[in-house]
């Protein structure tokens, strides 16, 4: 059932040339996204010719595609996760509370606010802006880690079938289907994290 592999995995040229520019919470997705695309390479590689290897290789372009999409996230977050680093997150938190206590005492004691409400305002705003930028790049980590694992699922999957010597049409069809569920989801993800191109 099993012969020579005929086929090398691709190398995602840039990851591998800018993978030392990335935050390192964001080199380990996409090391697994494309170990999951080599993988799936060999498992393609080492099945005969026929019905079975046509079906997975019509699930390549996917995998690529989600393997693209994996690592053009992984830059917009680790994009996000450096310019979240370059503001002091507890430092606008305590001026914010800071600025709150001052206007709730000027409040209680009748005196003149002198501008404390627009201060408050302008903290707040700062405050959010930075607590989204850092939320979104966490909240992001936990999203892409979950169809990563979809992802090297179908992989495996796939392997299962040619073990099963292609015994698995309506398994090829639900890999597709799942397959192109995780790329809605890392779509999803990417548009998400565009404004920080």
């Amino acid at each position: 059932m099993f012969r020579r592999r005929d086929r090398q995995p691709r190398t995602d040229e840039r990851s591998a040339q800018r993978l030392e520019s990335l935050d390192p919470r964001w080199r380990p997705p996409v090391d697994k996204a494309n170990v999951s695309r080599e993988r799936f390479l060999t498992v393609l590689g080492q099945t005969e010719p026929g019905p079975t290897r046509e079906r997975l290789e019509g699930l390549l372009p996917t995998i690529d595609e989600a393997v693209r999409r994996v690592t053009e996230t992984a830059w917009r977050a680790s994009n996000a996760s450096a310019i979240a680093a370059g503001f002091d997150a507890e430092v606008a938190t305590a001026e914010l509370k800071a600025a709150r206590r001052e206007m709730d005492a000027a409040q209680h004691s009748g005196t003149d606010m002198g501008g404390l409400e627009d201060r408050v305002r302008i903290l707040s705003e700062r405050h959010r802006a930075i607590h989204d930028a850092i939320n979104l790049s966490e909240d992001a980590g936990g999203r892409i880690d979950d169809l990563i694992a979809r992802l090297e699922t179908v992989v495996a999957r796939s392997a299962a079938i040619v073990l099963r010597s292609g015994q698995g049409d309506d398994d090829v069809v639900v890999l597709d289907r799942d397959l192109h569920e995780v790329v809605v989801g890392l779509t999803a993800l990417d548009d998400s994290m565009r404004e920080f191109d």
